[in-house]
């Protein structure tokens, strides 16, 4: 029954994607869907395009682990995605129509800055395609292992069965599929982390009294570092394409309150399930030692419900790792086509170019997840450090300053993306290089930012 559960699933999300492969006609639909995302699509969009399997295994695993300590992270995403919308999400709808009708961010930052060259889209682009791939590869292995464990099939067909089902639905309907896609995964993700808990509440409300839960001092139990890097993985919300190109497609920027309203809703209530999730896995397992921890959410479901309703759980997961692909893989597929300005191409639909990007990108990343000991859970950390700290300061200077220059958007994302690099190779030195690599990362590009316009400034 769960395995049924599960190949429905499967099957309406290619059959939505089929239905509205229909509906596109032109390139900048299947981009951004015509900038017509209502408020309910763009919440649920921008969450669970955030929100992927980590939410699901990684967090309620360090909760069972670690206890209270661990609600930094859940902490500074919150603050981080309220900020993000707060401050970026009416402006960047806005300017991004401004201009161009730019429907990527590359394409924004390049007519923000007049960029004729090309070369500032370039190195967008190229940017957002080294640190996706990465952050893919990881999901889909994440995706293998789970299909893996619940069928017969090994691993490398588990694998590619994952890619080419993401590939499909995404590059078949566009943005417009992908959205209407993460409204019910989205849903069916909110439904089975407020499930679990409140059926471990209900079943176990006594026993929770007298559990030890781990509910030391948040404050005192790790030290300045760590708190800070947990807090600092909020700042990365304001590079994170997959995330913006929301913002950017939403149909009426003053609809943007309400989006913000449900988003944040639906994501408060998504960490906290996932976190008791973790707190009280101890109820249902004597020896936590004897489990993978990450596996604490699919575990508890199996012990808690019958066969198909561990199955909504298990689809739920497998939604959370695929919307966040599919959003990741969209994004960097359009903006690799928008910086393709070989003239031989143009002749071609620039949609079908876009479709091959999409295979050639899930191709490396396929390629990358084949040997799954080369997939480390830090790299997806990088990968949220390298964009937010590359675009995060780039994004924010070119909607609230009127004197930045395209040399210093190039600063910023150079200087940005390089530190995250360098600090992630000397973190094994220890010391304050355990600081969590958005840290200096951002700093030092808003820095390089500021002083190359004010350079600029003296100059003119």
């Amino acid at each position: 029954m769960k395995i049924l559960i599960v190949a429905l699933y499967f099957i309406g999300i290619i059959v939505i994607g089929i239905y509205y492969s229909k509906k596109i006609k032109t390139s900048k639909g299947f981009a951004l869907g015509g900038r017509k995302l209502n408020a309910i699509t763009a919440a649920l969009g921008a969450g669970s395009a955030d929100m992927s399997g980590w939410v699901m295994m990684a967090l309620p695993g360090a909760a069972l682990l670690n206890g209270i300590s661990e609600i930094w992270l859940p902490v500074g995403l919150i603050i981080g995605a309220y900020l993000n919308w707060q401050f970026v999400a009416r402006r960047i709808r806005v300017k991004t129509q401004k201009y161009g009708d730019s429907v990527t961010i590359a394409g924004y930052l390049s007519n923000r800055f007049d960029d004729k060259s090309g070369f500032l889209r370039v190195i967008v682009a190229t940017m957002t395609a080294i640190f996706f791939i990465i952050y893919i590869a990881s999901a889909l292995v994440a995706l293998a292992f789970l299909i893996e464990t619940y069928t017969s099939y090994d691993y490398e067909y588990c694998l590619i069965f994952s890619g080419g089902v993401v590939l499909l639905y995404t590059s078949l309907g566009g943005f417009i599929a992908m959205n209407k896609i993460d409204v019910i995964q989205g849903s069916l993700m909110l439904f089975a982390l407020l499930l679990v808990p409140i059926t471990i509440l209900i079943t176990d409300s006594g026993r929770i009294k007298t559990l030890d839960l781990n509910l030391s001092n948040p404050f005192l139990s790790i030290d300045i570092i760590t708190v800070v890097s947990l807090l600092s993985w909020g700042l990365g919300y304001f590079g994170q394409p997959h995330i913006l190109v929301r913002f950017m497609a939403i149909e009426k920027s003053k609809t943007l309150r309400a989006s913000k309203n449900i988003c944040m809703s639906w994501m408060t209530l998504s960490l906290i399930g996932s976190f008791c999730i973790g707190l009280f896995g101890k109820l249902l397992f004597e020896n936590i030692d004897d489990i993978n921890p990450e596996t604490i959410f699919l575990l508890s479901a199996d012990k808690l419900f019958p066969s198909w309703l561990s199955g909504v759980v298990l689809a739920a997961v497998l939604a959370a790792i695929m919307s966040t692909i599919s959003a990741q893989l969209h994004a960097t597929a359009c903006s690799l086509t928008e910086a393709i300005s070989l003239k031989v191409l143009e002749k071609y639909n620039k949609i079908l170019i876009t479709r091959v990007v999409m295979f050639l990108v899930i191709l490396i990343s396929l390629v990358y997840a084949s040997n799954p000991k080369n997939t480390i859970l830090g790299l997806v950390s990088l990968a949220w450090a390298g964009l937010g700290s590359a675009f995060g300061p780039t994004i924010l200077f070119s909607l609230y300053s009127k004197k930045m220059t395209k040399v210093g958007a190039l600063s910023g994302i150079m200087i940005g993306g390089l530190v995250v690099v360098i600090w992630h190779l000397l973190k094994p030195a220890g010391g304050i290089f355990e600081l969590y690599e958005i840290v200096p990362g951002f700093i030092l590009s808003s820095l390089a930012i500021a002083l190359v316009n004010n350079i600029g400034k003296t100059i003119a």
